[in-house]
């Protein structure tokens, strides 16, 4: 029986075999490589992946595509389908990895950034189709009109390439936006993680304010003339951001 996709869980089925073959061969996966891949779907990347003989986890929500995988199984011993989502699930039993794939439905990529950041350290690497404006906003530069909370901190944590776009024409059903392939390639970062990221969300809750205003429980004295504190949030870099959160570690 054809599975027909369901729309509550915002699957759209990659179908171009050039297009599937171009993002494999950005994946790049080896028998060495232990994978995670969001959403196996219909399989347009996973068969490629167990092709290649790596050790691969596959996340799927959709319990008869879950059921389709796990038949599989015992063909593929270095296989494994776990049912449910991904953004719910704890992925301690899956890593390290050295990559994390997917085509991602465009409802989770925001929550879907954050488990990556989240479990950053034990990830190598990243790619994933995610709708094309949303690609922008994690690669943009201060100033830009996509410059927000995801660039700050997607280009802290990681290099982040926009690879190509893909057209809504290789999709079933077609969505209505373009989309896009990127990479991340996490950095060892030494950071706290949790002021980071509530000093970041604090600057841009209130954008239209100076950071001298918006990040006002962080300001002291003693860091008066070490950040510039008269800028908004989207007019410096992420580095200065993290620059910050150093010097508040070495004040406490």
């Amino acid at each position: 029986m054809k599975h027909i996709p369901k729309k509550s869980l915002g699957q759209h089925f990659l179908t171009d075999p050039n297009i599937i073959r171009k993002i494999i061969g950005h994946i790049s996966p080896k028998e060495t490589d232990v994978i995670l891949e969001i959403g196996p779907g219909h399989g347009a990347l996973t068969q490629y992946l167990l092709n290649s003989g790596c050790s691969l986890t596959g996340l799927e929500l959709d319990t008869d595509l879950a059921n389709k995988w796990k038949a599989k199984e015992a063909a593929y011993p270095r296989f494994r389908c776990i049912e449910g989502n991904a953004i719910s699930l704890d992925w301690t039993p899956y890593l390290p990895c050295d990559k994390v794939v997917g085509n991602i439905p465009y409802n989770i990529s925001r929550p879907l950034m954050y488990k990556l950041f989240e479990y950053r350290k034990e990830i190598g690497e990243t790619v994933f189709m995610v709708q094309k404006e949303f690609a922008e906003k994690l690669a943009a530069q201060a100033g830009e009109d996509a410059y927000g909370i995801l660039a700050v901190l997607s280009r802290s944590f990681a290099d982040v390439e926009h690879l190509f776009s893909i057209p809504p024409t290789v999709f079933y059903p077609q969505p209505k936006v373009i989309s896009a392939c990127i990479k991340l390639i996490f950095k060892d970062i030494q950071i706290d993680d949790t002021l980071f990221i509530e000093m970041v969300q604090a600057a841009f809750n209130q954008r239209r304010k100076t950071l001298r205003n918006s990040l006002k429980k962080f300001y002291t004295l003693e860091l008066k003339d070490k950040f510039p504190w008269e800028k908004r949030a989207d007019g410096i870099a992420p580095e200065e951001y993290i620059k910050l959160v150093e010097m508040l570690k070495v004040e406490s």
